[in-house]
Formats: structure tokens, sequence, C-alpha cells
């Protein structure tokens, strides 16, 4: 298996949204990048999106106009899967997020690669263990999941699948690393690996409060970004809860428990009357979360609000830089 620090191409299977971000990031860091996408369609919208990073990215500081041009210019695409992977050192998988359409990309993928490279998926949630079933070749099968933008967040997940090799594990966080990532390895594999795991529940509570009238999605929103989002953009909920206490996690979490005031106090009439959490009130909440946000942003150009977070991410970034603590 090749060694991450000698990797000089990319193909990058899948030209959407998560796709074009990793290719602007490898093409940013020197490597010569492809993108296969099947739809011509979505590589025209590819070429805009990533012209519109770099733009970002000059705009911030993090490239001169010269550097974002070159990088445009190791970017290539196809919509022939094995002319995009013929002369890959890596292949980061971002195609649609259901099982069988995996398992045929990595047949395909299996196939069509040379051996010795590895194959990482960017899914959000999904087994890898059920994913490289598909292949010959299981051991060089690995999660490599980002966070929206890759080209700017640098919580990379690497998770193994069961017949995963502890080389191509390696492999992949050190190549990551190599890219300005931030790896974290999973030590064992689960449905959303480690932060959509903790997302999920997020999500779920949100929607409950939706769905039961406490307050709107846009609220809650609101209400999340000016109160624990400033305190998650800088430290985990752990290192939260250590400072929440005089006595840190134990009291947080082993003496008086997180869920305290829920346990001690009287449970308001909604909670006590509310509907069961069945899969249809969950979907018809889930419903309603969208038809909110849809209505509130309605006449919002969500292009400028894309350009308008990676920027304010950026922001983000230098200062948590400039001020490195043991926080981390």
């Amino acid at each position: 298996m090749m060694n991450a620090d000698k990797i000089s191409s990319v193909a990058c299977v899948g030209g959407g949204t998560i796709g074009f971000s990793w290719a602007a990031l490898f093409a940013q860091h020197g490597l010569r990048v492809t993108i296969y996408e099947p739809s011509a369609a979505v590589l025209n919208r590819t070429d805009a999106e990533l012209r519109s990073a770099y733009d970002t990215l000059v705009a911030a500081d993090v490239m001169t106009e010269t550097e974002a041009a070159a990088a445009l210019a190791r970017v290539s695409a196809t919509t022939d899967l094995a002319e995009a992977v013929a002369a890959a050192d890596f292949v980061q998988e971002s195609g649609p997020e259901r099982y069988g359409v995996k398992r045929e990309i990595y047949r395909e993928l299996d196939r069509l690669a040379r051996p010795d490279v590895v194959l990482a998926s960017s899914t959000s949630a999904m087994l890898m263990t059920e994913i490289q079933a598909a292949t010959s070749r299981p051991e060089r099968c690995v999660v490599a999941h980002p966070y929206n933008p890759p080209h700017i967040v640098p919580c990379v997940e690497i998770v193994p699948g069961e017949a995963t090799s502890e080389e191509t594990v390696e492999l992949a966080r050190d190549f990551m690393a190599r890219m300005g990532r931030t790896p974290v390895v999973a030590r064992k594999e689960c449905r959303g690996h480690i932060v959509n795991h903790m997302q999920a529940a997020l999500y779920r509570e949100a929607m409950w409060l939706v769905g039961n009238g406490v307050a709107t999605a846009a609220e809650i929103d609101l209400a999340f970004r000016s109160g624990p989002g400033l305190r998650l953009a800088l430290m985990g909920p752990f290192l939260v809860g250590m400072l929440t206490s005089p006595g840190g996690l134990r009291d947080t979490l082993v003496d008086r428990k997180l869920d305290h005031s829920l346990v001690d106090d009287i449970p308001a009439r909604l909670e006590r009357d509310a509907p069961p959490r069945t899969a249809e009130t969950k979907r018809e909440w889930a419903k309603l979360c969208a038809e909110q946000m849809e209505a509130a942003l309605a006449d919002t150009d969500m292009e400028a609000v894309k350009q308008w977070r990676d920027a304010k991410l950026l922001q983000i970034l230098d200062v948590l830089r400039s001020g490195q603590t043991t926080a981390q």
C-alpha cells in the first residue's frame, strides 16, 4: 500500500456538495484531482462551486489569487469512472447515501482502481462493514467522513469496517493530517460514527420541541447559536461539562446527572400529554420543521448564506488557531 506522503493524485467520486469541496481541498494542497460525476449538469455546477470556494479562501487570505488559479488548474472532471480512477493514488467516494448505490460504486471501484489504492467513503452514517462486503479487497476500504464543507472544517472521522486493515486506517489518518485536517479514528463502528450519532439526538429533541409547539425551528436555531453554540465552537461537550459545575463532570453527569433539572422538577402538562414518539409523528415533526424553515428563508439567497457561512467559519478557525489552549 502506498505511503500517505507519496499520494499525488486523487479521484473524487461524486461531484456534489461534499465531492467538490474535497476536490477543492486536495487541489489546494498540490494534488492532481479528477472528479467523477455521471451527470454532466452536476459537473457544470461543480466547476462554479469550486471557483466560489477558492474566491472565499482568497478573500480570507488563506490563498492568493495565483495559488487559487493553480489549484483550479489541477482539477479535471469526467463522466467516465474508469478514467477518473485510472491514475488515482487515493479514492474519496461521496456518492448517494444508500447502501445499494454505495455497494455498486464499490464493486466498480474494486474493479477499476489499482489494488494498492485506499477506497475511502464520505458516508455520514453508514457502516463500512456493509459497504466493503461488495469488494474483493475489503481490507482497503474505510470511512473518511468530513464535516461540511471539507475544504474548511478540519474534522475527518476515520472509521474502519470489520475487514479494514490497520494499514488502511493509518494511511487514511496520515493522509488527512497531511491535508491539514484533524483526523479522529473511531475505535468501534456505529451508525452515525461519532458526531452524527450525537447530532441525531440533538435533531430528535429539536423536532420534538417544534412538533409540540414549544418553539419554532427558527427560534430554536436562534437560541442554540446565541447560547450553547458559542461554547461548542471552542470546546466539546465534556469540557463544557467540566466547567459547568464546581465538581466538573462528576457533578454534572454522575452525582446530579445531566438531566437533573428534568428529574427533580415537575413535568409540564405538555410533557405529560405529548403524543408518543412514533415513526409517523417524527416524520410529521420533521415536515413541520422543514416547512417553517422554508417559510422563514423564502426570500433569502441561500448561496449568499453559504458564502457567509464559509467566511465566518474561516474567521472562527483563525481565532481558534491564534489562541491554542489546553482545551484541545
